[in-house]
């Protein structure tokens, strides 16, 4: 005797773990979909898992998505980071600069400070 096994597909068992786990008996979705109770047990203890999520063609795309993201938001920490510390160095030398141009703080205080 030959037993075939049913394929469910990946949204009705998404379904019927979502039923239970807003409260419905297993006991009464196994009845009303003919499934036994211990294979929802089973798809419940998978889906809390995370093996459902993933898989789906529209799950790969998400993922890759979420990646672009994070690349991008790190281009931007790093841009950032960038332009703070030339914005700083650009302070830096000016006020270098400025302080070259004075004749009591420049570079020859010394020579003035002897006379």
């Amino acid at each position: 005797m030959v037993v075939h096994r049913r394929k469910h597909s990946k949204e009705l068992k998404m379904e019927i773990v979502e039923a239970v786990l807003s409260g419905k008996s297993i006991l009464v979705l196994g009845k009303e979909y003919d499934i036994a109770p211990n294979m929802i047990s089973r798809w419940k203890r998978q889906y809390l898992e995370g093996k459902f999520h993933g898989t789906s063609k529209s799950d790969t795309e998400l993922r890759k998505l979420k990646i672009k993201v994070c690349e991008l938001e790190q281009m931007v920490g790093k841009l950032t980071m960038e332009n703070y510390i030339l914005k700083k160095e650009k302070e830096f030398i000016a006020k270098a600069k400025k302080e070259s141009s004075f004749i009591i703080t420049g570079a020859n205080l010394d020579q003035y400070r002897r006379q």
